[in-house]
């Protein structure tokens, strides 16, 4: 049969690893010696002495597992939600922005009417140079349009 350390053995018998020393010190459960010096148990001497012994071939983690990984379906539907919050809350953050700076919000034009190429939002306020005067032909002529 198999050989197993003092852990195993009191894992495998239910008992106390301190209780399999105890026994081993007084002869009630013979044992040997590994490579390493350190007492190793056979598990039929296990058997004599203790009765049965549980077996597990796949021990119970002590650790608590995660929550299963969602479908890829389910991952999507979480990634559209999560991208539909983020546009809400950079829209919400502009407003408040906008608040805060007290620039209101800019109204949406009629796109029937054409305005004044003064109420263009490339139209240099002032003229400072020879290219100021020429992005302001330049929009006159989008404006006679």
């Amino acid at each position: 049969m198999a050989k197993v350390n003092l852990s195993k053995a009191a894992q495998l018998t239910g008992k106390n690893r301190t209780t399999i020393w105890r026994h081993i010190k007084s002869g009630k459960l013979s044992s040997e010696r590994d490579s390493l010096d350190m007492p190793i148990v056979d598990t039929s001497e296990l058997i004599r002495v203790y009765g049965s012994i549980s077996l597990d071939a796949t021990p119970t983690p002590d650790k608590k597992q995660h929550e299963a990984t969602p479908s890829y379906l389910e991952l999507v539907e979480i990634i559209k939600s999560l991208k539909e919050e983020q546009k809400e809350m950079k829209h919400q953050l502009t407003v408040l922005t906008n608040r805060l700076s007290y620039n209101p919000v800019p109204a949406v034009k009629d796109s029937n009417k054409k305005g004044s190429p003064e109420d263009d939002p490339k139209w240099p306020n002032e003229v400072k140079t020879m290219a100021d005067i020429a992005l302001r032909n330049d929009i006159r002529q989008k404006y006679q349009q």
